[in-house]
């Protein structure tokens, strides 16, 4: 099924980017007892909530079923962990966007990596450092695309 498949026709949609290196969400490290937060997980939630805001300043967090979908344009090939880039977000917006991270009841998240093989000057390479980064030919820099909006699953 595709993203759309289960949206509400006509219902409020929330669509804004975050440019930069998309961060995973990291692992609370424990002093005393207590968790702690790694600053740069802080970090990393704190651009995507001024970026909410920014775009939405005065909006009323949706308290219903939502759908959530997000894409990671990523700066390499390297391996990510898809949940933990997913995990970021989804806490980064839980109460300024939806009430709670319980109304997320459906969930798409995309992992974009930049093409393995670029034209060069004789013809297709494989891409090295420094070449510009293209999925599907199409030029990018890395981002996080965020799309939230009602969803029909389990709805009121």
């Amino acid at each position: 099924m595709s993203a759309a498949d289960h949206t509400i026709p006509g219902a409020p949609v929330v669509v804004f980017s975050v440019p930069g290196t998309p961060i995973p969400k990291a692992r609370p490290r424990v002093y005393g007892g207590r968790g702690i937060t790694p600053k740069r997980t802080r970090d990393a939630e704190k651009r995507i909530r001024d970026q909410f805001q920014a775009r939405y300043p005065e909006f009323t967090p949706f308290d219903e079923p939502i759908q959530l979908a997000v894409t990671f344009w990523m700066p390499d090939r390297k391996t990510r962990d898809i949940d933990n880039l997913a995990k970021l977000v989804q806490d980064a917006l839980n109460t300024i966007a939806y009430t709670d991270d319980r109304w997320i009841h459906e969930l798409h998240a995309h992992l974009i990596q930049p093409d393995h093989k670029v034209i060069g000057t004789r013809g297709w390479r494989k891409r090295r450092a420094g070449d510009p980064l293209t999925w599907r030919h199409t030029l990018y820099e890395p981002h996080t695309s965020i799309r939230i909006q009602p969803t029909t699953i389990n709805h009121k």
